[in-house]
């Protein structure tokens, strides 16, 4: 009887440690970002980031480099050439994109360096498969999705291809009907995610600073987006960050997405566990999770 009672004691006990253990209430999005270490945190990396100067601010863009190693080169090379110098955001379309450039070029030029229109980089293929953070949740458009060194990516089951997906922020190279005849058209999306797009166009990087300034632009008059916009939304200058003095940048630096920190930040967004909450889902696109940013202390 005596062993029993105690048995049913411990059981209590452990039930009770079981129970106060599941009750706990999983940190918020702010409380991990508060709770992560030093060593999580990466600085901008300057030689692949472009610097866009326009009348109102400065617009920092990230290039994908690994995923997208044509379209980076190619475009810092022409960044270094000021062939984007004194051009324009010409075809600004609410909820959708802003893009902008040299909307026409004299007949014949060519830069001494970097190409006008190269080959596509709608996806990259490796042998190996390409490590990711992956998100663990149904996606429409791939097979797995999730993050690379803060870019938002989408894979193959295999994770032998991988792509930068279409989320808000994302910098692309605009074409026409022909694959290869991207170059110098970029674009950003400023309005929801155009995740149909994927694969279709070369997403190469993503803006990291100053979109507020891009969402701040002229919108062209038809929705269709013709070139109508003139004397407008002027790009002062495009630079590589590399390039200028450090005290002419924010100091910036952003979560690491291979680290734990992030990973936790991914499932806090997730679960919303705030008392504001009333409708929880467990669940978050993909292109819902904005790697967080902050300036260095």
């Amino acid at each position: 009887m005596k062993i029993t009672t105690a048995l049913c004691l411990i059981g209590l006990l452990t039930a009770c440690h079981h129970k106060a253990t599941t009750n706990k209430t999983p940190p918020s999005p702010a409380q991990v970002l508060a709770q992560s270490q030093a060593k999580e945190w990466r600085e901008l990396d300057k030689e692949n980031a472009l610097v866009i100067e326009l009348e109102s601010g400065l617009v920092i863009a990230e290039l994908a480099n690994d995923i997208t190693p044509g379209h980076a080169e190619n475009t810092k090379t022409l960044t270094r050439e000021k062939l984007f110098d004194n051009t324009q955001f010409y075809r600004v379309i609410d909820g959708f994109v802003a893009q902008g450039g040299p909307s026409s070029l004299p007949e014949g030029f060519q830069p001494a360096n970097g190409q006008l229109s190269i080959a596509p980089e709608f996806s990259t293929k490796t042998k190996q498969a390409f490590p990711i953070t992956e998100l663990n949740q149904h996606d429409g458009y791939a097979e797995r999705v999730g993050f690379y060194k803060g870019f938002t990516v989408g894979q193959s089951k295999d994770q032998k291809e991988t792509w930068l997906l279409h989320c808000h922020g994302a910098l692309g190279m605009g074409r026409a009907n022909e694959p290869n005849s991207g170059g110098t058209e970029l674009y950003v999306v400023i309005g929801h995610s155009q995740r149909y797009l994927d694969k279709n166009v070369t997403v190469f990087g993503r803006v990291v600073y100053g979109m507020e300034h891009l969402q701040a632009l002229k919108r062209t008059t038809s929705l269709s987006g013709p070139v109508d916009i003139k004397d407008e939304n002027k790009i002062l200058s495009i630079q590589i960050a590399s390039d200028l003095p450090a005290d002419k940048l924010p100091a910036l630096e952003f979560l690491k997405t291979n680290s734990p920190s992030f990973k936790q930040f991914i499932q806090a967004r997730k679960t919303r566990q705030e008392d504001w909450f009333i409708d929880r889902k467990d669940y978050i696109d993909v292109c819902a999770i904005q790697v967080p940013a902050r300036l260095k202390n």
